[in-house]
């Protein structure tokens, strides 16, 4: 074999070799986010802070529906209402659209229209709706002695009238469930809120407000 051929040969393995060289270079480092490591232990901790800082779904739904968001903090400074237990009160689904709002027992809204001077207030309008709760659990709570905690009771006060409340007529029969049902939701709602608390703030300035006195 010449010398030519000799100098070819080693030259052909380095370039053969060269690949596989460089693999096990790249296998012996650990990946920076591999699992137990430093680093995988960072990239976890800012993912899981990521998922926790997702934006609860009651504060995306004030922050993108204005006139719910102003209502509530109106009625909060008018009647001390606390937002979370007014959208638990609320029909659902939350939001705009025009469908009632509340559903008032016998002739609760003539006697709220009549006591708020609110002659064209309507069930389809979201603020008249958050206004007339704020007015009727004020009435209840007065009437009845109901701490503003008492969710259920609340509500089925609202629901069955006062009268029809405090003679029990409530007990044992598929509305108690309900009542059940709209506690949950406002302590739901209650957890969320406190994520966002400025966004129903009763001192918080919104452009909203402007439009209202035109």
């Amino acid at each position: 074999m010449n010398s030519s051929s000799t100098t070819v040969l080693p030259i052909k393995r380095l370039i053969l070799l060269a690949p596989v060289v460089w693999l096990a270079g790249c296998a012996s480092v650990t990946p920076s986010w591999a699992p137990g490591w430093a680093g995988g232990s960072e990239a976890a901790t800012v993912e899981t802070a990521t998922v926790e800082m997702a934006t609860p779904a009651t504060c995306t739904l004030l922050e993108r529906q204005g006139p719910l968001r102003v209502a509530l903090q109106d009625t909060r400074s008018k009647w001390g209402l606390e937002p979370a237990v007014a959208l638990a009160l609320l029909e659902p689904p939350l939001g705009g659209g025009r469908k009632r709002h509340v559903l008032p027992f016998g002739n609760t809204w003539d006697e709220y229209r009549i006591a708020e001077s609110n002659w064209s207030a309507t069930t389809d309008d979201i603020a008249d709706a958050v206004d007339f709760l704020g007015w009727g659990v004020a009435r209840n709570r007065q009437m009845l002695q109901l701490d503003i905690q008492q969710v259920d009771a609340l509500y089925l006060a609202y629901r069955l009238g006062p009268g029809a409340y405090s003679q029990g007529v409530h007990k044992g029969i598929w509305i108690e469930k309900e009542a059940e049902r709209v506690a949950a939701r406002a302590r739901q709602y209650s957890d969320e809120l406190q994520r966002c608390p400025e966004l129903v703030d009763s001192s918080r300035w919104e452009w909203r407000r402007l439009w209202s006195w035109w």
